[in-house]
């Protein structure tokens, strides 16, 4: 089982599932019944992910020092909103000041999820479902901000980042803990994506990962944000053949339980990526990429190859 830094098991340990899920208006809505147990039903179905309140999610932010980070940066008066209207598919949106687009400093969307591995990647885990929290979106903005040379936009970016997404990532993964699941489960739509996960998760099939690591590996020339827009616009190829190239849809997870762990750690899933990623190698459509990134609202500030 994954253990936290020492740092954010203190916090972990301090938050009880009292305070996680209470109400704001009224901290007397849940019965010793309900702390000491499972919520019933319909009070559940206000809860994000079926466990954190509003208040809950504001006193997670406050415990971590997210508030903190955003307070220093000059924003206040934070609001919470959850919404349950889907109940596959969770929403979690977190303003300052007022409930306005260009007020909004993240969102999330999340839900429990069954995964079944694959049969032909499965090695050293036991085969059947995996219960997984999946990540399908999560944005981190500073609508206050401009974007600059020096941090340009990656793709579907509107604003720059808020510098907060370790804090953020530590969080969701105390979440996957709290909910006893196997781990964190994301499909990155592009490069940078990925890129923002890698620290902590990894593709469950090893060729997709060994594939964004000869990525890595071969872009680590280029500004970070030249690569992730080359990737985007369909400007890479395999070098060995001169073959166009376009990113892929695998998962990428970040394993909590035991089987997971080992899964990533075994000596036949590390051999495979290594193996993979040697024969692996990519390159840059410089006139490709320069052609199309001039037609870019902010290509001033990415600039040409």
């Amino acid at each position: 089982m994954y253990r936290l830094p020492k740092k954010y098991r203190r916090i972990f340990r301090k938050l009880s599932k009292f305070e996680l899920q209470r109400s704001a208006v009224d901290d007397n809505s849940l019965s010793s019944e309900d702390v000491l147990g499972d919520l019933k039903t319909k009070q559940r179905q206000h809860l994000f992910l079926n466990f954190y309140s509003e208040a809950g999610i504001y006193r997670a932010l406050e415990a971590y020092g997210i508030l903190r980070s955003l307070r220093i940066r000059g924003f206040r008066d934070f609001i919470i909103k959850i919404n349950t209207d889907d109940p596959f598919q969770h929403l979690l949106k977190f303003y300052f000041e007022k409930e306005e687009k260009d007020h909004l400093l993240g969102e999330i969307y999340a839900r429990r999820q069954q995964f079944i591995p694959p049969s032909s990647v499965i090695d050293a885990i036991t085969p059947g479902n995996l219960s997984m929290i999946a990540i399908e979106w999560l944005t981190l903005q500073n609508p206050r901000a401009n974007f600059t040379r020096r941090r340009p936009p990656l793709p579907g970016q509107d604003y720059p980042g808020l510098k907060i997404a370790r804090k953020i990532l530590m969080l969701l993964i105390e979440i996957a803990l709290r909910l006893k699941t196997d781990g964190l489960l994301n499909t990155p739509e592009n490069f940078h994506n990925a890129a923002f996960y890698s620290p902590f998760f990894h593709f469950f099939n090893p060729k997709a990962e060994a594939t964004f690591q000869a990525l890595q590996r071969d872009l680590a020339a280029f500004r970070f944000e030249q690569a992730a827009w080359a990737v985007a616009l369909n400007c890479i190829f395999k070098t060995t053949s001169d073959t166009p190239w376009k990113w892929f849809s695998e998962v990428q997870i970040f394993p909590v339980s035991d089987a997971l762990t080992r899964y990533f750690n075994s000596e036949s899933y590390k051999n495979q990526v290594n193996e993979i990623a040697k024969g692996i190698t990519f390159g840059i459509d410089r006139k490709k990429f320069n052609d199309r990134i001039r037609k870019q609202p902010a290509s001033h500030l990415i600039g040409e190859l």
